[in-house]
């Protein structure tokens, strides 16, 4: 997807953070507060990604939701905004079953964007249902604090967000929602095949590693970058981590290797999870 852009990111760095939901089986009421930096897996993970993006002079926001504590967890650029491309259509799909107006003709065009990532699937659901009212709506409901609907109300694809709102979006699928919804978005990003409807080739990142169930997103060429994203459950047994990786580099970097850094980012990331 290309276009003119109308509109600016937002951006910002920190160091690494943690958000606290109050209550795995409860209401979850995000804190979104800087506290001390995350233990364990979960801070080797962030601080080895962000070193990597460091010493490759990209930016690559990280965030890592562990669910047996309840703890979402970001790194220097994990709540920078960034053109959402594809990771839309998960917001857009959780958002919908919220709702619960949703026919199976809908659900067919759900497991079209989310699988094979068909942007004309994902054009019939957002024409259909309200187009920036469900990036709106989703970011209300959540409590998602990056994310924001597009400038142009026409590109989905331009829907700003970050990558620990990702991940809180995960958060919600896994704990919130009814297991037959959770299942169906689960599904459809598990069944994704290699190559996307429009022929990319979307097994990078963590989909390259063997993660569960994961959602990639690519775009080129807006504000002169190009996005590459991927984020979703990385284990199938237990589901207890959820990563979200988003990048942008500038577009002469190409598609190639901006795929590559973010493959490199998910190994690095999902090396001290297993």
């Amino acid at each position: 997807m290309a276009g003119v852009v109308v509109g600016v990111l937002v951006s910002g760095c920190s160091p690494p953070a943690v958000a606290t939901w109050e209550g795995h089986d409860q209401e979850q009421v995000s804190t979104y507060e800087a506290v001390n930096r995350p233990t364990g897996a979960v801070a080797a993970a962030i601080n080895a990604v962000d070193q990597l993006s460091e010493a490759r002079g990209n930016s690559l926001g990280v965030a890592v939701l562990d669910r047996s504590t309840g703890e979402l967890s970001w790194g220097r650029d994990g709540a920078r905004q960034m053109y959402s491309a594809s990771l839309s259509k998960v917001v857009v799909a959780v958002e919908l079953l919220e709702r619960g107006d949703v026919t199976p003709q809908d659900r067919e065009l759900m497991r079209r964007a989310l699988g094979p990532s068909d942007d004309e699937a994902m054009n019939a659901l957002w024409d259909r249902h309200g187009g920036s009212s469900l990036i709106a709506d989703a970011a209300e409901r959540m409590r998602l604090q990056q994310t924001r609907p597009p400038a142009d109300p026409g590109r989905w694809g331009d829907t700003l967000t970050s990558a620990r709102d990702i991940a809180a979006v995960f958060q919600h699928l896994l704990g919130r929602m009814p297991s037959a919804d959770r299942d169906f978005v689960l599904a459809a990003l598990h069944a994704a095949p290699e190559r996307a409807a429009d022929g990319v080739n979307q097994k990078f990142g963590l989909m390259a590693v063997r993660a569960e169930a994961v959602k990639s997103g690519w775009m080129c060429c807006q504000l002169g970058k190009v996005w590459v994203h991927s984020a979703g459950v990385v284990d199938p047994d237990r589901r207890r981590y959820v990563v979200a990786l988003l990048s942008d580099q500038p577009s002469s970097v190409g598609y190639g290797e901006a795929i590559a850094d973010i493959t490199e980012a998910a190994r690095t990331a999902l090396s001290p999870l297993r």
